[in-house]
């Protein structure tokens, strides 16, 4: 009796612990085949981690074509002491090309300021000429380069400070520069017409020309010629210049008035100055003052 109540304890609890076994043996089965055959077989892809995302970027950007926004760095603040950061340098306004002059000769002092403004495809120069004796003059034209030959025509204008009147119509005017070195060649021809505001101011044609060697970069010497031709009759001497009976002998005559033939020296005199030494003979009585000795000291400064 006792081993039949054993057997049937030891039976039933073999029953028991069957029934608690079978869930875990349950647990073990192996999990259903994945729908795509190949997604098992193929080994996992290894991602790496995104870059983080500025805060002002938005999420579309981020994933726009699949790619990350673009990062902007942040700002860098400077260490105590030291400079703001500043953007790209502000572009440096053009440059004028201008310059300043002085002659001294039988004239007296003379003064001139010019420069040369960029108007597209056209360089404009002028110049303001100051005289001692109360004139000033305006001059404006443009100007032509090619290669080393400049050519500027203007027209001017001189008022007489002195008399509180109009002076001359200072046109046409041509100067002519070639800068071919070791040859330098300079040329003015000028017409000053003052008749118009005053009948007893002559009228007359300028030109001045020379032609400088440098046989070294910072000394030139060449020959030199200057005249002056009058235009117009002007009445000298009479008791009414509205009335007839004019003195002839009061009357300049028109022609050639001073031709000057002498040499000029050129010299670099430091950066951005050029001083010209000019030395001649007049050879028309009626502008030999003194004696028939001519000159010229000129300085001239570019900027």
């Amino acid at each position: 009796m006792m081993e039949n109540g054993m057997g049937k304890c030891c039976s039933a609890l073999a029953c028991v612990v069957g029934l608690l076994a079978s869930p875990a043996a349950w647990a073990q089965d192996p999990a259903p085949p994945p729908a795509d055959p190949g997604a098992a077989a193929a080994p996992p892809e290894t991602t790496a981690p995104a870059p983080p995302v500025e805060p002002t970027a938005t999420a579309g950007d981020a994933a726009t074509a699949g790619q990350a926004a673009p990062i902007t760095p942040a700002p860098v603040t400077p260490a105590p002491g030291a400079a703001e950061p500043v953007g790209e340098p502000a572009a440096e306004p053009s440059q004028i090309p201008s310059w300043f002059r002085f002659d001294a000769d039988n004239v007296g002092l003379q003064v001139w300021a010019g420069a040369s403004h960029q108007l597209g495809p056209i360089s404009l120069s002028s110049d303001i000429y100051v005289t001692t004796l109360g004139t000033a003059e305006f001059d404006i034209g443009p100007a032509f380069t090619m290669g080393p030959v400049t050519i500027n025509p203007m027209v001017g204008f001189a008022f007489n400070f002195v008399t509180q009147q109009p002076a001359a119509l200072v046109a046409p005017q041509l100067f002519t520069y070639i800068d071919a070195k070791p040859i330098y060649f300079e040329s003015w021809i000028l017409g000053s017409f003052s008749s118009m505001f005053n009948e007893s101011v002559q009228n007359y044609l300028y030109s001045r020309d020379f032609l400088l060697f440098y046989p070294t970069d910072d000394f030139g010497i060449g020959p030199h010629l200057e005249l002056s031709i009058d235009l117009n009759e002007v009445v000298t001497a009479v008791d009414d210049p509205t009335t007839v009976g004019v003195d002839e002998g009061a009357v300049d005559n028109t022609g050639l008035a001073s031709l000057q033939l002498g040499g000029v020296i050129g010299l670099n005199y430091g950066t951005g100055n050029k001083l010209l030494l000019y030395l001649g003979y007049e050879t028309q009585a009626e502008s030999q003052l003194n004696d028939k000795i001519a000159g010229r000291f000129t300085f001239i400064h570019s900027f």
